[in-house]
């Protein structure tokens, strides 16, 4: 369990000073990161925990990564991403349950914002993400991009940059459990499923009924994450 713990730690610890890059201004936004074989020397670790701290960043929408072109940093990233470690330097590590009562209230309120607000250049980024996460249903990572590309869309659609920021926060916080729920079996088939009936609802422009798949999703969630 210690080595786990540690290694947890390494990951985090090396994510967050990749992250430290990009708001710092170090790295912008489009730009290319360094090689894994480069960050792993500058950061004195190995290749795989520099792997498994950009996976972690690619999760949260931070970067972007594909095989044999590299890693980059996501156009848009620093306007949606807060930095959880202001959360938890000031209150600690916060419980899963507290995390997941924000972003039900938040999940709840953005289709209900993106349903009266949606654009069709909104409408057509949500079922391209959804088309993507019907394509790669057998990888959980890339289906977790097109998950996370998708509710960004959503996120977005809404017009409210500080209740997006937010939004994206509680994600980052979640990203551990988010990860295991999708690795479940028959959690992507479900999940895409209420996705799919979310974005007929926002393109319908059905406030009530977005806002209560919406709902219908987070407790879902709950049922998955916090069994």
């Amino acid at each position: 369990m210690r080595d786990i713990a540690d290694r947890s730690t390494l990951v985090d610890d090396t994510a967050n000073k990749i992250r430290q890059m990009v708001y710092s201004g170090e790295l912008q936004p489009g730009e290319f990161l360094p090689s894994r074989k480069e960050l792993a020397e500058q950061f004195d670790v190995g290749i795989s925990t520099i792997h498994e701290a950009i996976k972690s960043l690619a999760a949260v929408g931070l970067v972007d990564s594909r095989p044999g072109k590299g890693t980059w940093i996501r156009p848009g990233a620093l306007e949606n991403v807060i930095d959880p470690s202001l959360i938890t330097n000031r209150f600690g590590q916060v419980d899963v349950e507290t995390i997941y009562e924000a972003r039900l209230m938040l999940e709840v309120e953005l289709a209900e914002l993106a349903a009266q607000r949606a654009t069709s250049e909104d409408i057509q980024a949500m079922w391209a993400a959804l088309e993507a996460s019907q394509s790669v249903m057998s990888d959980d990572q890339e289906f977790m991009k097109a998950d996370w590309d998708f509710h960004m869309a959503v996120a977005k659609a809404a017009r409210n940059v500080l209740i997006e920021s937010f939004y994206h926060l509680s994600r980052q916080l979640l990203r551990e459990f988010i990860q295991d729920a999708i690795g479940r079996p028959g959690v992507r088939e479900e999940a895409l499923q209420l996705h799919i009936e979310q974005a007929k609802a926002i393109e319908r422009h059905d406030v009530a009924r977005a806002r209560d798949i919406a709902h219908g999703h987070m407790l879902y969630v709950k049922d998955r994450m916090l069994l």
